[in-house]
């Protein structure tokens, strides 16, 4: 079994959760600028085409690093993370007028929230499958 593929062992949920974080991501972001376009306001503050390109080059890099370089994933993961749980104090300390509703900005507040659980989560199957095949 390659290392990868012991990998994937480790964190099959978490990569998951994962893949449809980034997806839902993607999907706001695409949302926002659809009612951009339409002169109406977006459901967040950030939606924008370089966020939905930086979300996609996560995506790959998540992949590659499951399926050919374990620390790729780990490093992207560490970064999504980061990115995920860094967006969910401005949905409390930013001007509320910069999201449509309330719902819109308390649901990109959870939305980001478990992003950022389900990185830690892969995370934690990561340092798991690092220790198991540590030598000693």
């Amino acid at each position: 079994m390659s290392p990868a593929a012991s990998l994937l062992s480790f964190i099959k949920p978490s990569l998951a959760y994962q893949f449809n974080y980034l997806m839902l991501c993607i999907v706001w972001n695409v949302a926002g600028l659809i009612l951009l376009s339409n002169g109406e306001q977006a459901l967040g503050p950030t939606a924008s085409v370089t966020t939905i390109i930086v979300l996609l080059g996560f995506a790959v890099a998540i992949g590659l690093g499951v399926w050919r370089w374990p620390y790729l994933y780990a490093v992207a993961t560490v970064l999504l993370m980061f990115l995920a749980s860094s967006a969910v104090l401005p949905a409390y300390t930013k001007d509320p007028s910069l999201w449509p509703s309330d719902y819109w900005r308390y649901g990109g507040a959870l939305l980001n929230g478990l992003g950022a659980l389900v990185c830690a989560r892969g995370l934690l199957g990561f340092w798991q499958w690092r220790n198991r095949n540590a030598k000693p």
